[in-house]
């Protein structure tokens, strides 16, 4: 256990030890392929102590008003942004993140406290100070997933606990680390309000308890399609099933290159681009995965992109975070052995379809053979073919010609039941633009956005639609009402120019 020492620092740095089993769950670097801890993973009787637990402070959580539960959570993001380093270091260690973007996700679980109450209270109107209050669900079971460990937990915690709910939390069991270490700080601040948060570590089973439990009164999930289809099955089967899940089941994300641009626009275009292919590694739920270009277009297209792929490999930043590496992109090893062999069969099977594949090679094996280190990859095909049907959770861009009017494009980008989340178009036209807009059935439409399709919410909240997920989470318009019950409103107006009796 080559690193075990500094994650037992780490851990000691924020104020606690790191418990381990011999036979626990062994937790991996996807940096080296070391093995980190072993820790211990929660069971039946467990899963019960922690949901009453959480009951409890829930009962005595929820009646506070919010300007009372709002300064414990300042107090939190405070904390979170004091060990921000630490955490930074801890999600590289763990979920192989480069050192930039580590600090970034660290700092965003701090923002997400102070942005929630923010935006939970609504603009003044009229000199009157307003804001909503509906009664709080109860206990919010949250799943996560890898490649956004602390970021998108923080999603669902800030606004889950200022509505006046508790929180079950189960990372993913390939990054559980960052959820203990974030536990570990939410316990110094929060005082007799601690146990309003609650880890669960262990994989699908205990996830899978989680979501059937009938004291667990919403599910917020991040993660596959598949997963999504068995908590939608476990919830249907639920007497306690009355509050919308939110689940968010990533996106086999289509992008339109119109020919309807000047060259210079083309270039910047593509540029915007590889935020969205390059960014993680592929590993994102916004990651753009297919390409819809206007045949006109096709071979300068496929001419730039090898361009910039070219200059990307040879300037030598996919290297190991742990050793400093670090890239505008974000860009490191696939999670684990499973991330590289589904990218190695998702390129076999464009051959097999009639295409062919560019780049992708493993790297770094000499050095790290348990590290899954690859170039991006640019699959090129005649049309869309069984394998762009599913999202490949990987650096492996899709490219295909269309021939006829934008309606073809757009029908191309719309097919697949998981391109639902995030679908964007390039073009100077503003009449295809307008057509996109109507006709596109995810979640986002994005019209030349500067970073692909990396960052589609722009203040408007984020999900999908079809196979890629249900609700919204980050609504800045509502940020409370996706983890409170809509039988009851109390719409609450006070004017701000009355001096009140202190």
């Amino acid at each position: 256990m080559a690193h075990h020492t500094s994650i037992t620092h780490l851990f000691q740095a924020l104020g606690a030890n790191l418990l381990e089993e011999r036979d626990g769950l062994p937790v991996r670097s996807p940096c080296d392929g070391s093995t980190l801890a072993h820790l211990a993973q929660d069971t039946h009787l467990t899963l019960e102590q922690k949901l009453r637990k959480a009951r409890a402070a829930h009962v005595a959580w929820r009646d506070l008003q919010r300007d009372e539960k709002a300064p414990w959570l300042e107090k939190l993001s405070a904390a979170l942004k004091e060990r921000r380093e630490l955490l930074a270091e801890l999600i590289t260690f763990d979920g192989g993140k480069t050192s930039n973007e580590a600090l970034a996700e660290a700092d965003g679980s701090a923002d997400i406290l102070l942005k929630t109450i923010k935006e939970a209270l609504l603009p003044e109107l009229n000199g009157m100070l307003r804001c909503k209050e509906r009664p709080a669900v109860g206990i919010v079971g949250l799943i996560t997933s890898f490649n956004f460990p602390l970021a998108v937990a923080g999603w669902t915690i800030a606004p889950a606990l200022l509505a006046g709910n508790a929180v079950l939390w189960k990372p993913s069991e390939k990054t559980a680390l960052v959820a203990l270490a974030y536990k570990v700080i939410f316990d110094s601040i929060m005082g007799k309000h601690n146990d309003l948060v609650q880890v669960l570590i262990g994989g699908r089973d205990i996830g899978s308890e989680l979501v059937a439990h009938e004291e667990v009164d919403m599910i917020s999930a991040t993660g596959s399609v598949g997963m999504g289809n068995s908590i939608k099955a476990a919830l249907a089967a639920k007497k306690n099933n009355a509050v919308r899940s939110i689940l968010e089941l990533g996106g086999n994300n289509g992008v339109i290159i119109s020919h309807k641009m000047t060259p210079a626009h083309l270039e910047w275009s593509l540029v915007a681009l590889l935020n969205s292919f390059f960014g993680s590694s592929g590993q994102r739920c916004t990651n753009t995965r297919r390409l819809i270009v206007h045949r006109e277009q096709y071979l300068a297209v496929e001419a730039l992109l090898k361009k910039h792929i070219e200059s990307f490999i040879a300037s030598g930043v996919i290297q190991n975070p742990l050793t400093g590496g670090a890239n505008a992109y974000g860009y490191a090893a696939l999670i684990d052995e499973d991330a590289y062999r589904r990218f190695e069969r998702a390129k076999q099977r464009v051959v097999e379809e009639g295409g062919s594949v560019l780049f992708g090679k493993r790297l770094l094996a000499d050095k790290y053979p348990q590290g899954w280190y690859v170039e991006p990859a640019l699959a090129l095909l005649p049309a869309q073919t069984a394998i762009m049907q599913e999202e490949t959770f990987a650096p492996l861009l899709f490219v295909i010609p269309y021939d006829g009017e934008i309606e073809q494009a757009i029908a191309l980008v719309n097919a697949p039941d998981n391109a639902g989340l995030v679908n964007g178009i390039y073009t100077q036209s503003q009449p295809e633009a307008d057509r996109f807009a109507a006709l596109n059935e995810a979640g986002h439409s994005v019209i030349n956005p500067p970073k692909g399709t990396g960052t589609p919410a722009f203040g408007m909240g984020f999900g999908g639609n079809k196979a890629s997920g249900e609700g919204e989470i980050l609504n800045s318009a509502d940020c409370l009402r996706p983890f409170t019950r809509e039988d009851r409103y109390c719409r609450i107006a006070q004017n701000k120019d009355v001096v009140m009796d202190q």
